[in-house]
């Protein structure tokens, strides 16, 4: 009896495998775009904003620098702008300009001063810390 179970349960499994094996190469390609279309393709979402950040290298006094890059990718609509992005006790060692990135408050920072920003544009700015932060958008409006 256990036997038995054993072989369907695998059948089924090697069945699933078979049937969801290119949908899930595609998914480990491509996570992000396709998240961003299947979940709400009419509308624009703080998950629509990948923010992705490096190690750079390093500044003045052997603190390290990172890069940050971050994608707008609402293709469904006209842009996005008045982006928050959580950014906790933000500071660098080196200028970011302000029109790019800049801290608002306390944990929230601006992206691109406010501005419109259209999909697939990119928005890069390097700082330096001893560690990264983790930014995360808060808030964003569509066009």
């Amino acid at each position: 009896m256990i036997s038995s179970i054993l072989f369907f349960s695998s059948q089924l499994i090697q069945m699933f495998m078979e049937k969801f094996y290119i949908s899930t190469i595609v998914l480990l390609i491509c996570p992000f775009t396709i998240s961003c279309w299947i979940i709400t393709p009419e509308k624009c979402y703080p998950g629509c904003v990948r923010i992705y950040q490096w190690p750079s290298g390093f500044a003045s006094l052997h603190i390290p620098k990172y890069t940050v890059q971050i994608i707008i990718e609402s293709w469904q609509s006209k842009g996005v702008y008045d982006v928050h992005v959580a950014c906790p006790a933000f500071a660098s060692t080196t200028l970011i300009n302000p029109k790019t990135f800049r801290r608002i408050d306390m944990a929230d920072c601006l992206l691109n001063d406010g501005g419109i920003i259209n999909p697939g544009q990119v928005i890069t700015f390097e700082y330096s810390n001893i560690l990264p932060y983790p930014f995360n958008v808060v808030n964003l409006k569509c066009v």
